[in-house]
């Protein structure tokens, strides 16, 4: 299967036209800061969120206390509530078509973010991703319940490089923050309903209120389902992609004193959607589909989008319940604030491994998890030349792995049994002090221990177990500069640690430890914001070392490899300009160099064409491009509203492009480049309670892969959703 690539003429001009839309793209954004920069000394304050004609300013906590965006020198792609309602975006996975240099793959129902290069191929227990996900402060660790959905949000913040700092453990590439709404005293809410093709209704509600004068509740709900966009051409079931989805999230907020509240939230989600395993096999190079059933006679295989040919079952469900307490107390010289969160998760998946009609190879398995985290946060009042933040974190988690098997169309056995259980312990301080005015310094630092076990409670390795600890110095040090109230810049160098691990799914009766993940990031900044105009861009170098890459061995069990160095440089930045008071524009896109400095023993696959068997082959790839991390990758949009039969209507329309990179590290499985367009119109009635929207998703029905990955038994890839269509009613109250 390996193949060597040349330049065709198509690619030649590709790669011409990328270079030129970069420099077009930098172009255009210095020019749009350089002609407002005149202006900003005079500019007057922003202002709120809900001006029209103007651009939204942002609160974030990526540094642990509330900032306004523009302060913070980390580079943050910040997205508000409103902002995610206007481009029709309802969950953690279409973020990557707001957030430049962000991805979001898969690998079965696992999330697998990626931020500049920085991503994890790696899935199964014992093993997390190097993006963590927070909501409301509290680490989501495992990544198969991080695809959440943002009925209630106020805003998304993705954090980009390393934050090891504040965010501790498995944060090398950066963070994503989601915030939701707190309760409030005044009664309000909203229903939401929609409808769109392949049977896909949704209904969702929020709504809070007051119940006393000290205590505060909210309560946002959802529930979807449709028939799914997959065919199964073995039987002929269009509705084989069929899913069904509800949550529901309750909380209430006590003040008893001023100075004094308590958060208690609890949240309950339900997932049974099949379409991460619904798989069919990749084309090779020779024509034929990848896969140890292409030898089989007649046997017919799906290898077209929006198809599979499977014989055995293929489902995927999730069930989460959390309870987290969140309690605040406000001194007269500090901040004390507390998280204490306690998280079950279960998950039952089964795949038909060699996508085929044939009884080759069906697989169950179920991944209960539980995890348990306290953090205390001791926060400096605002004002002041120094600010400052103390801390201290515990995690405790258990994953059990159980795998079934079944060959050849026989019963399923029980293969494997494993159990992971995580300690982490972490402490760190950071502090901001402005030397001279408006010169700021910052230095931090987090000091993290890790204390992993792995045991077989059942199955053939039943009775063994191993152990492996990790520790880490994570520090920080930037410089910030503020121009003007509206303008500054930063240079910075951040230190990040992913912990080592004891895969549970591969099975090894050695225990061999993976080696952790290190990177030393370096970062230059700029920032700029008015009331029209927000801009911020970039550029970083990273070098990282001991990168985390997953693949699977000759008997199909998962391999995680610790491959040498990358060496990462780029740019990235976004712009957003209200041209009128009725007319706004943004612009974001990331130019990035990921290659792989030292990897000599890649795992790739080789193909006979007379048994049909997949063989690991060992594939240099020193040189070759970090895996799932396009060149360019970027977003243009627009929305112009009007006033019409008395109410106001906005149109929206948005852009995604990505160039091509590949699934894996050998470069056996590429993704062409590919954009996808978005286009919404609302129309708001004159009361201001009544939105009614018609939208289409991928308007050009653009063929690409969720996910793609190669094991001895087949290729298999994952398509993304065709054209859609839909209308929505949202009532406000």
């Amino acid at each position: 299967m390996t193949s060597r690539s040349t330049a065709s003429p198509e690619n030649r001009f590709n790669r011409v036209s990328l270079r030129a839309g970069t420099g077009l793209l930098a172009a255009a954004l210095a020019t749009a800061a350089h002609a407002q920069a005149a202006q900003l000394a005079a500019a007057p304050a922003p202002q709120a969120a809900a001006d029209t004609g103007s651009t939204q300013e942002i609160v974030v906590t990526a540094q642990k206390r509330s900032e306004k965006l523009q302060n913070v020198p980390i580079s943050i792609s910040a997205v508000t509530g409103q902002m995610l309602a206007k481009s029709g975006i309802t969950a953690v996975a279409q973020l990557q078509q707001a957030v430049p240099a962000l991805r979001l793959n898969y690998s079965g129902n696992t999330v697998q973010p990626s931020i500049r290069g920085i991503g994890s191929s790696v899935a199964g227990p014992g093993l997390y991703s190097n993006i963590p996900i927070y909501v409301d402060g509290y680490y989501i660790s495992s990544p198969t319940s991080s695809d959440i959905d943002l009925i209630d949000v106020e805003n998304v913040s993705v954090l980009k490089g390393p934050q090891g700092t504040l965010f501790g453990r498995n944060a090398t590439g950066g963070a994503i923050q989601i915030t939701t709404k707190t309760p409030s005293h005044e009664t309000q809410g909203l229903i939401k309903l929609s409808y769109e093709s392949f049977d896909h209704s949704t209904a969702a509600f929020y709504g809070t209120t007051g119940i006393t004068s000290t205590i505060a509740v909210s309560l946002s709900a959802s529930y979807e389902h449709g028939n799914g966009y997959i065919t199964n051409i073995t039987d002929g079931d269009d509705h084989f992609g069929a899913f069904r989805k509800w949550s529901v999230r309750p909380k209430v907020l006590w003040t008893p004193t001023d100075n004094l509240s308590f958060t208690l939230a609890y949240a309950h989600t339900y997932a049974d959607d099949p379409l991460l395993n619904a798989v069919n096999a990749r084309v090779g190079p020779d024509g034929r589909p990848i896969t140890t059933g292409n030898v089989i006679p007649g046997l017919v295989i799906a290898t077209r989008p929006n198809e599979v040919s499977v014989n055995g079952p293929s489902f995927n469900t999730v069930k989460t319940n959390s309870v987290t307490l969140t309690s605040a107390l406000k001194m007269d010289w500090a901040d004390l604030t507390s998280y204490t969160g306690y998280r079950k998760d279960s998950v039952n998946q089964a795949l038909d491994y060699d996508a085929t009609p044939a009884a080759i190879d069906d697989s169950a398995w179920t991944i209960p998890d539980k995890q348990f985290t306290q953090e205390i946060n001791l926060t400096s009042k605002p004002g002041g030349r120094l600010s400052w933040v103390l801390g201290a974190f515990y995690y405790w988690a258990t994953d059990t792995y159980d795998y079934n098997l079944s060959l050849g169309g026989a019963p399923y056995v029980n293969a494997f049994v494993s159990k992971n259980t995580t300690r982490s312990y972490a402490g760190f301080a950071d502090a901001t002090y402005e030397v001279l005015d408006n010169l700021f310094v910052t230095g931090g630092l987090r000091y993290s221990k890790d204390d992993l076990k792995l045991a077989y409670p059942a199955g053939p390795l039943a009775g063994l177990s191993g152990k492996a600890s990790f520790h880490n110095f994570s520090p920080r040090g930037v410089i910030r500069y503020q121009l003007t109230p509206q303008s500054n810049v930063y240079a910075s160098y951040t230190k990040g640690y992913k912990s080592g691990a004891l895969p549970g799914s591969a099975f090894d009766p050695t225990f061999t430890p993976v080696k952790p993940e290190k990177i030393d990031a370096y970062e230059v900044g700029y920032k700029i914001a008015n009331r029209r105009l927000r801009f911020n861009i970039a550029g970083f170098y990273y070098n990282y070392k001991d990168v985390q890459v997953a693949s699977y061995g000759s008997n199909g069990t998962s391999i995680t490899q610790n491959a040498a160095s990358e060496h990462i440089y780029g740019v990235d930045g976004e712009l957003a300009y209200a041209v009128t008071p009725d007319f706004n524009i943004n612009l974001s896109g990331a130019w990035t160099h990921a290659k792989y400095n030292s990897f000599d023993n890649a795992i790739g696959y080789q193909q006979d064409p007379t048994t049909g068997a997949i063989g690991v082959v060992n594939i240099p790839a020193s040189g070759f491009p970090v895996l799932q991390t396009p060149r360019f990758s970027g977003t243009i949009g627009a929305d112009y509203g009007f006033d019409l039969a008395d109410g106001r209507l906005v149109v929206n329309g948005s852009y995604f492009y990505s160039s091509h990179f590949y699934f894996d590290a050998v470069k056996q499985l590429p993704q062409k480049a590919y954009g996808v367009l978005n286009l919404r119109a609302t129309w708001t009635d004159p009361s201001k309670k009544l939105d009614l929207s018609v939208y289409a998703t991928n308007v050009t029905d653009k063929n690409y892969r969720l996910a793609n990955f190669t094991d001895p038994l087949a290729s298999r890839q994952v398509w993304a959703e065709p054209r859609s269509v839909g209308g929505s009613i949202t009532y406000h109250y």
